[in-house]
């Protein structure tokens, strides 16, 4: 009798119902890609000409705040210590707090640039930031309104569909997908001259 040290044994057979079940699971994470990006594109049509309430307030030449559901505070500009300028979500509401307010240009499609003095809101890299003027204007200047009901939106990257702009509970922002309540604002309609003449045209 052979010691056990000696025993050969046989190299494990793919049979052919293996081989199905591979090429099958191989096909399946084909077909699930094609299915999530084929979603995506549909989300992304989808958001494109969904209607809600809060939609109104995005009308070219309009002044508004936008009121982080999250903080409680509105989106606006402020000056970091280095002299770069920056976003958070503390600001004040009201027609006083003018670094908190955001003049709509509305491109169709629920898309919209939203500047405040010459400095355009946008998402680079996934991080909410403050464009300059002086440069070109690109894609990331550009912003899709995704609604969630009536009265919330959420400011999504047309260059990336997975990011938006959040703020955090403490008014820090942080970068999120439109799923998560972070991403959620309200929108203030500031009433002056320019958005009354605006209306009246409508």
């Amino acid at each position: 009798m052979a010691s056990e040290s000696n025993v050969k044994y046989p190299v494990q057979q793919t049979g052919i119902l293996d081989k199905v079940v591979n090429k099958l699971e191989k096909a399946g994470d084909v077909i699930q890609g094609g299915l999530e990006a084929a979603g995506h594109f549909l989300e992304s049509e989808w958001n494109k000409h969904k209607f809600g309430l809060i939609l109104n307030n995005f009308v070219t030449g309009y002044r508004i705040q936008l009121i982080s559901k999250a903080s409680s505070h509105a989106l606006r500009i402020v000056e970091h210590p280095n002299g770069k300028l920056v976003l958070d979500g503390k600001g004040e509401v009201g027609e006083h707090a003018l670094n908190a307010i955001w003049t709509v240009v509305n491109n169709g499609d629920n898309q919209v640039h939203l500047y405040n003095n010459d400095n355009f809101l946008g998402i680079v890299n996934g991080e909410a930031v403050v464009l300059k003027v002086g440069k070109p204007v690109g894609a990331e200047a550009k912003l899709q309104l995704v609604t969630n009901g009536d009265y919330l939106v959420a400011l999504q990257s047309t260059v990336d569909e997975n990011k938006c702009i959040g703020v955090n509970n403490d008014g820090t922002l942080k970068s999120c997908s439109s799923a998560d309540p972070s991403a959620l604002f309200g929108v203030i309609l500031i009433k002056n001259t320019e958005n009354e003449q605006l209306e009246e045209k409508k």
